[in-house]
């Protein structure tokens, strides 16, 4: 009996090793995807600054022409040029403000700096032996989730289930009466659950979970 348990522990911690390497995988894939697209913006940022410049410059220059012109006609010309182009400068200018919220949030992105809660510090009770789901839904960007609970139980845990490329994952961590599970996630939808194997009494839990990426 205590040779199967062994070599299932065994297994075990192979899975988990396997999984582990699979997460890091797509996380780097996914990091050159973000690249991929951060570097054309860059580049497209570069080209709105300098066009941006260049139409300064033009209204500059008939700005200068405008005040040394007598002639109305020719004055009203001026004014005309200066106001079209004023108009294609705000354009371009809330583009390039677009544009660069992009960059900034692609950066976070390739840092994991971005987060998001998936259930805000809550108090429940649950039943001895029993299980809350509290997330359950599409999660867009590979990253981790961080599961915090405070626990009547010290058999509290958390969990997390998702599906990837046809292959299966499943995390479970123990928490116990106040701690915190770290579990990587791959784009997808993911359930998140905590729980508890108190056989005999009722197992009160304050959860927050949050997702960075």
């Amino acid at each position: 009996m205590s040779q199967e348990s062994n070599v299932q522990k065994k297994g075990n911690s192979k899975v988990l090793v396997f999984a582990l390497v699979g997460v890091v995988v797509i996380l780097a894939a996914s990091l050159v995807g973000v690249i991929a697209i951060y570097q054309p913006i860059d580049s497209q940022l570069a080209t709105k600054d300098n066009t941006i410049s260049s139409l300064n410059s033009q209204i500059l220059n008939l700005e200068y022409e405008l005040a040394s012109q007598s002639n109305s006609s020719s004055t009203q010309a001026y004014v005309n040029q200066i106001t079209l182009l004023n108009q294609q400068l705000a354009s371009l200018n809330d583009s390039f403000t677009a544009a660069r919220s992009d960059a900034y949030s692609f950066q976070n992105i390739l840092q994991l700096q971005e987060s998001g809660i998936l259930y805000p510090s809550s108090s429940i009770t649950q039943a001895a032996n029993a299980s809350t789901t509290i997330w359950n839904d599409q999660l867009e960007y590979a990253g981790y989730v961080i599961v915090q609970a405070t626990a009547t139980a010290n058999t509290t845990y958390a969990e997390v289930f998702y599906s990837y490329t046809g292959v299966n994952f499943d995390y479970n961590q123990t928490i116990g009466t106040s701690g915190s599970a770290v579990f990587p996630v791959l784009p997808g939808i993911v359930q998140v659950i905590v729980g508890n194997i108190n056989q005999n009494n009722s197992n009160n839990l304050t959860i927050t979970a949050t997702y960075f990426y």
